[in-house]
This record gives C-alpha cells, sequence and structure tokens, in this order.
C-alpha cells in the first residue's frame, strides 16, 4: 500500500498557496494536499482555484507525485451537489483523491465516481477497526484516524482491518477529537467543521475543582490548559515507519511556503536516512541533528513540542500551559530555504539526444528517468525542421547544446544533452526552439499518460470517467431502497411506535440524564423516554427492571478499549442504546443488536445522503448542534417520525483525550464530581471527566433553550419525532422543572420561574437554530 520511494510511507505535505506546493515538491514530499476556494478545512487558507489546482495535478504528475484535494468539512443539502460536481471535474483531471468528512458526501462521490479514491479525513474521528469496516463499505481507500491514537492501536487496525493509514507526524494539535469541537461554533459562529476554527483551545483558562476552587498551574501568571504543544515525531520516526504506516502527514495548510518546504526538507532528510540506518542492522542509536532541530524550530513552531499521543494517553507534558505563541523564525533560515526551494519552478531532470542532418528533418530524442526506479525511462522523439547546410558559419555542437538547454519556465532541465551532427549545418534559433518544445510537450504528455496507469495519452480520458449522473444516481435510489428496506426489515420490531399527532399537539419529550437527582425527576414527571449516561451514579442507581425502559448511552470515543465495553452495555438489558460514532454502529450490526438504535448528534447529517446513511442504522437520530431550522428542514421531510430535536441542555463542545484533572494533579481514575474550567470573561464550562473509558466532556457555561420557538410553535421543532432534554449540573428540581415546561410546549399557566430567569437574565444560548455555523 505504501506509495513513497522505496517502499517506505508516502511523504505527505501541505499547500496553502502555490509557491508552498511548488516548495513541497523541491523539498522532496511525495504527494500534497490542498484545498479549493471552498470545501475545504482551512477557510482562511490562500487555496487553490479549479485552474490553479489543475495545473497543479498535471505539475506534481511530471514529478511522479499525488496531489489530494481536502473536502473534508460537513456539507450542507444545498451545498452537496456542487461539492461532488468539483470533485469529479477534478477527478477527470487527474486528481489522485479527496480526503473527506462528511459521511453524505463519501457515500454520494462513491456512488458518482467509484474509482476516485476516497480518504477519511481525521475529523471523522476513526478510533479503531470498527470504523474503518464501517467506512470501506462505503468505499474509504485511506482513513485518516483520530490523531489520539496510540501506535500499538494503529498497529491493531492494520492487522484487524487492513486499509491506508495515514498518520500526522508534524504540526499543530487540537486538544478536542477533530471533529468533535464545537467550541469555536457556539462561542464565535465559525465551526471548525467548516474549516474556521477560531483557536478557542489556544487561550487561557483557569481550572477549576469540584468545588469551584482555583487551581494554580502556573502561579500569578496566565495559564493554558487546553493548549496542546506542536507534534514533532522526528525522535521515533523510526517506530512509526515499522509500524507500517503509509502515509506521513504534515500539518500546516494555514502556513507559510517556508514551512512547506522547510519541514518536508527535514523529513525527506530523515526518512531516507532511515534506509541507510536500517540496511546498516541499525547498530548505531537513532539520532537528530541538533542543527536540524534548531531549523527546525525557527519555522513556526510553538516553543514546546511533544511526540504526541503515540506513546502517551495524556498528560501535562502534552501542553503548552504556558503561552502557546509560536518561537522565533530564523532570518538566515528563511533565506537559505528560499534559495534552496522558493526560488523558482522545481525542475524535473532528464536526458537528450539530438540529430541534424542536412537535408533531413531535426531529431531530439528525450528521455525521463522512472522516479521510482520500477520501469523503464520514458522516452520520446520530436521532428522539427529540415536542416539546412550551412552556407556561411556553421553550427557548432556547443552552440545548439546551448540553446535546446533553455528549457525557460518549464518543468524540465537536461542533465545530459548530446547533440551529434553530421556535416555543416544551420538552424534557425527559432527552429531549435519550437524542436525543443515539442519534444518537452511530448514528454510531458507521455509522462501524464503514465501517471494515470494509460499507455498513451489517448487511453487517459477512459481511465478518468465517472459513470454518466443518470445511470449513477439510478444505481444510488437503488441502493439506497435497499437499504431502507433492510433497515425497516432489522428494526421494525423495535422502533418506538410513533403515533399520529393532531396539529398543535407537541412532540414526545426525552430526557437525558446524569445524575440519580435527574433520573428521579425524569420518573417523577412521567418521562418515558430517558437516556442515561453511563455515571457511577446511574448505573448504582438503577435496577434491572428499570434498564428495560432505559436507553444507554455507549462511549463518546469508542477507541481499542472500550469495545468491550460496547458489547457489554449492550447486553445489559437496556431498551436501546444512543450511538455516537460509527465505530459503535459497526458494533450493534456485527453483534446482531435487537433494541433500539438512537443516533448521537455527533453522528453527523447534514444532508440528505448522511440522513438516509444513519437512518438505514439507527431507529432514530439526533439532528445535531450546528444546524439552522432552515437547514433542518430537508432533513426532516420524509422522516419526520425518526428525527429527535435537542431544546434544551449544555452542548458537549469538546471530546477530549486530555483530562483537566490529571492537569491539575488530581486524577483519581474514578468519575466523580463535575471539575470546570474558566476562561477570561469569567464563563464557567463544565468539565466532566468520564473515566472508565478516559475522555474529558466539556460543556458549554450556557444550556441550549429552544422554549421562545417551542412557545410559538415553531415548524421545524413541531415536526421533530421527539424533544432531547439533556442535564449535566441540574439538580433534581431544575430538571423537573424544565421537563415539565417542555411537557407542556409552555402552555399558559404552566409557567417556569427558570424559563423566566433564562429569559431575563439571557443565561442561555438558543445556539445555531437561527443562524447554523459559519
Amino acid at each position: 500500500m505504501r506509495s513513497g520511494r522505496n517502499g517506505l510511507p508516502e511523504l505527505l505535505a501541505p499547500a496553502g498557496s502555490r509557491n508552498a506546493f511548488l516548495g513541497a515538491l523541491a523539498a522532496g514530499a511525495d504527494a500534497v494536499y490542498l484545498g479549493g476556494e471552498k470545501f475545504g478545512a482551512r477557510a482562511y487558507a490562500e487555496n487553490f482555484t479549479q485552474e490553479d489546482i489543475i495545473r497543479s495535478i498535471k505539475e506534481a504528475h511530471i514529478f511522479g507525485k499525488k496531489v489530494y484535494l481536502t473536502l473534508n468539512v460537513l456539507t450542507k443539502e444545498s451545498e452537496l451537489e456542487e461539492t461532488v460536481d468539483f470533485a469529479i471535474s477534478l477527478y477527470r483531471e487527474g486528481l489522485d483523491g479527496v480526503i473527506v468528512q462528511d459521511l453524505g458526501v463519501v457515500r454520494t462521490l462513491h456512488d458518482r465516481c467509484p474509482g476516485l479514491e476516497l480518504h477519511a479525513s481525521t475529523q471523522m474521528s476513526c478510533a479503531g477497526p470498527e470504523s474503518v469496516r464501517f467506512l470501506k463499505k462505503l468505499g474509504v481507500r485511506r482513513v485518516v484516524p483520530a490523531r489520539e491514537l496510540s501506535l500499538e492501536e494503529i498497529r491493531t487496525i492494520k492487522r484487524e482491518e487492513p486499509v491506508e493509514i495515514e498518520c500526522f507526524i508534524h504540526g499543530a494539535m487540537c486538544y478536542s477529537y477533530s471533529g468533535r469541537c464545537l467550541m469555536s461554533s457556539f462561542l464565535g459562529g465559525r465551526s471548525g467543521n467548516r474549516g474556521r476554527c477560531a483557536g478557542t483551545c489556544r487561550l487561557p483558562y483557569t481550572i477549576l475543582d469540584a468545588d469551584g476552587k482555583e487551581i494554580s498551574l502556573r502561579k500569578g501568571k496566565e495559564q493554558y490548559p487546553i493548549s496542546m504543544r506542536d507534534l514533532c515525531v522526528l525522535e521515533i520516526l523510526p517506530d512509526l515507519i515499522d509500524a507500517g504506516i503509509d502515509s506521513f502527514k504534515i500539518e500546516g495548510r494555514m502556513k507559510s511556503p517556508h514551512y512547506a518546504a522547510g519541514v518536508t526538507a527535514l523529513y525527506r532528510k530523515y526518512i531516507d536516512y532511515y534506509v541507510k540506518w536500517d540496511a546498516e542492522g541499525r547498530k548505531k542509536p537513532w539520532k537528530i541533528d541538533a542543527e536540524d532541530m534548531r531549523r527546525l524550530r525557527s519555522l513556526y513552531l510553538r516553543t514546546d513540542l511533544s511526540t504526541g499521543y503515540y506513546y502517551k494517553r495524556n498528560g501535562k507534558e502534552l501542553l503548552t500551559i504556558g503561552k502557546p505563541g509560536y518561537a522565533g523564525t530564523d532570518e538566515e533560515v528563511l533565506a537559505q530555504i528560499e534559495k534552496e526551494y522558493l526560488s523558482g519552478l522545481p525542475k524535473r531532470k532528464n536526458s537528450g539526444k539530438a540529430v541534424l542532418i542536412p537535408g533531413e528533418k531535426a531529431r531530439l530524442a528525450v528521455s525521463a528517468p522512472d522516479l521510482n526506479g520500477s520501469g523503464a525511462p520514458v522516452t520520446v522523439t520530436a521532428e522539427g525542421d529540415v536542416v539546412q547546410s550551412a552556407q556561411k558559419r556553421p553550427m557548432e555542437e556547443k552552440e545548439i547544446e546551448k540553446r535546446l538547454r533553455k528549457t525557460g519556465d518549464s518543468l524540465f532541465a537536461f542533465d545530459d544533452l548530446e547533440v551529434k551532427l553530421t556535416g555543416e549545418i544551420f538552424m534557425p534559433v527559432a527552429s531549435l526552439n519550437a524542436l525543443r518544445r515539442e519534444a518537452l510537450l511530448k514528454l510531458e504528455e507521455e509522462l501524464l499518460a503514465c501517471s494515470r496507469g494509460g499507455e498513451a495519452a489517448e487511453s487517459v480520458g477512459e481511465s478518468k470517467e465517472c459513470p454518466d449522473r443518470a445511470t449513477a444516481e439510478s444505481a444510488a435510489e437503488e441502493r439506497a431502497a435497499a437499504e431502507s428496506a433492510a433497515a425497516d426489515r432489522t428494526t421494525e420490531k423495535q422502533r418506538p411506535a410513533q403515533h399520529h399527532r393532531a396539529p398543535g399537539e407537541i412532540p414526545e419529550v426525552w430526557a437525558q440524564v446524569t445524575t440519580a437527582a435527574q433520573l428521579r425527576a425524569a420518573k417523577e414527571c412521567g418521562i418515558s423516554r430517558i437516556i442515561v449516561e453511563e455515571t457511577p451514579q446511574i448505573m448504582e442507581a438503577l435496577t434491572k427492571e428499570e434498564r428495560k425502559s432505559c436507553v444507554i448511552t455507549l462511549p463518546h470515543v469508542c477507541r481499542v478499549g472500550s469495545r468491550e465495553s460496547v458489547r457489554k452495555l449492550a447486553d445489559m438489558g437496556f431498551a436501546g442504546v444512543l450511538a455516537r460514532n460509527p465505530e459503535e454502529l459497526d458494533i450493534l450490526e456485527e453483534i446482531g443488536y435487537q433494541g433500539m438504535i438512537v443516533g448521537d448528534g455527533s453522528l453527523y447529517q447534514w444532508n440528505t445522503a448522511a440522513r438516509d446513511l444513519l437512518l438505514a442504522h439507527c431507529d432514530l437520530v439526533n439532528l445535531g448542534w450546528e444546524l439552522s431550522s432552515r437547514d433542518m428542514i430537508p432533513l426532516t421531510k420524509g422522516a419526520e417520525s425518526r428525527q429527535l430535536l435537542s431544546v434544551y441542555g449544555r452542548i458537549p463542545m469538546m471530546i477530549s483525550a486530555g483530562c483537566v484533572k490529571k492537569t491539575a494533579g488530581m486524577c483519581t481514575h474514578r468519575e466523580q464530581a463535575f471539575f470546570a474550567i474558566r476562561d477570561r470573561m469569567g464563563m464557567e464550562f463544565p468539565v466532566r471527566c468520564v473515566c472508565g473509558h478516559c475522555v474529558n466532556v466539556i460543556y458549554n457555561s450556557k444550556p441550549l433553550s429552544l422554549h421562545r420557538f417551542v412557545s410559538k410553535k415553531d415548524p421545524v421543532a413541531m415536526s421533530a419525532a421527539g424533544w432531547i432534554c439533556s442535564f449535566t449540573t441540574e439538580s433534581g428540581a431544575q430538571t423537573k422543572e424544565i421537563l415539565d415546561w417542555y411537557k407542556s410546549g409552555g402552555a399558559a399557566g404552566n409557567s417556569s420561574a427558570l424559563i423566566r430567569e433564562f429569559t431575563e437574565s439571557n443565561e442561555f444560548t438558543t445556539g445555531h437554530y437561527r443562524k447554523s455555523a459559519l
């Protein structure tokens, strides 16, 4: 599967601009990933026009390199067609693959263009072989797993569910699992799931213990307890190569061309050095030159570095704690990188032989060596004008060679060039230039044909064609119908009965509870649909009989260590489960689970293609937290009886492998009361430390509440099958008050002091219900 040099991992570099792209090629990247002006997770990078991308694909292929397009954002129904058409148009131009987050985009691209290579973005937070199996069924060929995985977990994925694995080796790290962070979205309206993260994890926060007491990490100074150190794996590079990782990815499409070229060059050096070091029996310890590390640190890196999660589950040593600014740049280093990699177009070396015989057409044969060392050189021959006999001063070989070597702004340069003359000849400079241009053009065409797997340029188009849209859509519709029928057969008996509501009748209210007091309050309110978090309090409070009427939550992240927990919870006699990731959907399908399956909001459905896919696996699905009511309309249409809407509760802003209790030096390995982090504005964000799965959930400082919409009988809210009220830090009395209010739909005579307090003090948020995430 490895596509790098000498069977080594591919070295994949970022390009946020054309200069960064050219610099990465010149510095030794095997592939480059870049984004268009839309649909990529770096909306603030310079990015590329469609024409730029087509040009870059051709240039990369001439050098035997690949180009991957980032489509790694969640995609609304109104954007799906344009996104898919954009990717397919570039595939026809030779695009090597797309990096995708949205399940609907994955499914639609595979249906319409099965030849297009699909890579699952790290934004999918894939954490185990089960999600790989789930995605492979959708046509995914490469997975970029969650950056939080250990090296052993990556080995497990390779062993249990073989797939191409692409891992990050360098650059910025997120505190949250990628794709599971809503903090920027809810605090500033800029969503990381749309490529507009504002970097809220880089701000200062104060940790508060369960009693609200401040915990000082830096006496008298600002502290940054959720800001990750930058990743740098040079010290453990042999371990990653030995683990069988197929592609090494450098983060940084927002960074400068100097960063892209400089970092790529250093990793190229040490990946290539590994070959020699390994061939010599690894007799010397693996060592990174101090000067190379100095150069690396001068290239827009934060002051603190780490080797990431490959050998660490979490810990203070992965964080900056001090101000997470960048180290100073070295102007001398930047100038050197500019000279070596950014001073002009990179050139592919080739050899040539010109034959000039009076009375015959001039010929120039050009050969380009096979860059992978696995085949014969590519050779083409061009014919030019008829060679003239010299009337006065005959041309010399050196003069002709000098003219032919002037390759100008092409991507080629002659390494060896032989000129063979017979007799005394003359050719106009224009004729020599035309001969050279024709030869290099034919060479370019042949190299591009070879890069697409074709024998000749004529076969290229066929090798990159997709089915016509009518055929593709017909096949997709047939598959969707089959999936729907299968879903109906397997879930018909356990799907919650839905009665037809009379006009104006409110949807059924669901309660999602974290504490025993909240559970009791929900029962007192007569709530029949109760989702219980897997907390020590809840598990101790529930009787075996009570489980039969409750839905149990599955882990927020299902890593290898949580697999047995999912199976155990599914076998404990609950009425159903709340699934939060593709791993869990795959496990439930594998064990033939017969209870109700509810999809959480973290199983994003931003378009009908994603919705239909999820509804083939789930009985009901939460509409999620970042869409506006207008964006929800196409998702509810025709699926009203299977969509749930969150109307109250603190939204989970981050799901993190980090642990604020451990950072504070207070880890007990047992889930107890909530901790919190407080920002510069005095807002406090509750933190639940889920010790059973070693995960932190950071909740919003204000609860979501759609009471204003509910009281006005908002049509989208009224069309949902159920309303979810989620409770975290609320008391039993507050829980009961909120549930009673929503059960009545805000009817007159059933007032709530808490709702009035929200309204008067503005201590609540309507989230994105009025305006979806940017």
